[in-house]
C-alpha cells in the first residue's frame, strides 16, 4: 500500500509538470490531484524535492530490474533515453529547477550496473592478471563517460543535436576499448582485438 501511494503521488506530480513548471506546483496541488490529504503526503515525503528524488530512485531500480539488457549496450542506452524522453517535463524541471546532481546520480545509477557487467566479463576473459581495483576504475570511466553524454543531451533541453551523434560515436568508440584499458592497467601486452567490441 505504501508503494502504491508513493507512486500515485509521483504520477500526480508528473501530470502537473506536464502543465506547469516545478516552481508553480505545491504539495496542495499534488494531494488534490491524487485524492489524498496532506498528512498522507508528509507521511511518505518531507517535501516535493524528496518526492522528486524518490521518483528517480524508483525509476532507476525499475529500469535496472526490468528494462536494461546487460548484453546489449545499444539496447540498454536506448531504453534509458526512451524513459527520459517520456518523462521530459520531469527531467528538465529537475535539471533546471532543482539540481543537476539529482539527475546525474540517477543516470549513473542506471548505467553503472551495465558498465560493471561488461567490464567484469572482459576481466574474466583476461584471467587473474586483472586487479579488482582496475575493474572498478574502468567501470567508473565507462559510467562517467556515458552518463556525461546523456547529461549533455539533457542540458541541451533534450533536443536532437550533435550530442546524439556523439553518443552514437561513443557506442562505436568503446568497441575494444574496455579490454585495451584493462591490459594497460595490468601491464600485459595489448590485445590484437577487443572481444567485447562487436558493434551493437
Amino acid at each position: 500500500m505504501s508503494l502504491t501511494t508513493k507512486r500515485a503521488l509521483a504520477n500526480s506530480l508528473k501530470k502537473l509538470l506536464s502543465k506547469r513548471s516545478f516552481d508553480k506546483i505545491t504539495v496542495k496541488d499534488i494531494v488534490e490531484d491524487c485524492g489524498v490529504n496532506r498528512q498522507t503526503f508528509y507521511y511518505h515525503f518531507h517535501d516535493i524535492y524528496d518526492l522528486i528524488e524518490w521518483i528517480f530512485q524508483d525509476a532507476a531500480e525499475d529500469l535496472i530490474r526490468n528494462g536494461l539488457d546487460y548484453e546489449d549496450w545499444s539496447a540498454g542506452l536506448e531504453i534509458l533515453l526512451q524513459y527520459l524522453q517520456e518523462n521530459r517535463a520531469l527531467i528538465l524541471n529537475a535539471y533546471n529547477s532543482i539540481s543537476h546532481e539529482v539527475v546525474a546520480d540517477y543516470i549513473k545509477k542506471v548505467l553503472r550496473p551495465y558498465a560493471e557487467n561488461i567490464v567484469h566479463k572482459q576481466a574474466e576473459l583476461m584471467g587473474s592478471s586483472v586487479a579488482e581495483e582496475d575493474v572498478e576504475l574502468v567501470t567508473d570511466i565507462f559510467t562517467l563517460a556515458s552518463s556525461g553524454l546523456v547529461m549533455e543531451w539533457i542540458g541541451g533541453q533534450m533536443l536532437p543535436n550533435d550530442t546524439m551523434i556523439r553518443m552514437d560515436k561513443f557506442r562505436k568508440a568503446i568497441s575494444g576499448s574496455i579490454q585495451f584499458m584493462l591490459h594497460n592497467l595490468s601491464g600485459d601486452a595489448h590485445p590484437n582485438d577487443g572481444i567485447e567490441g562487436k558493434e551493437q
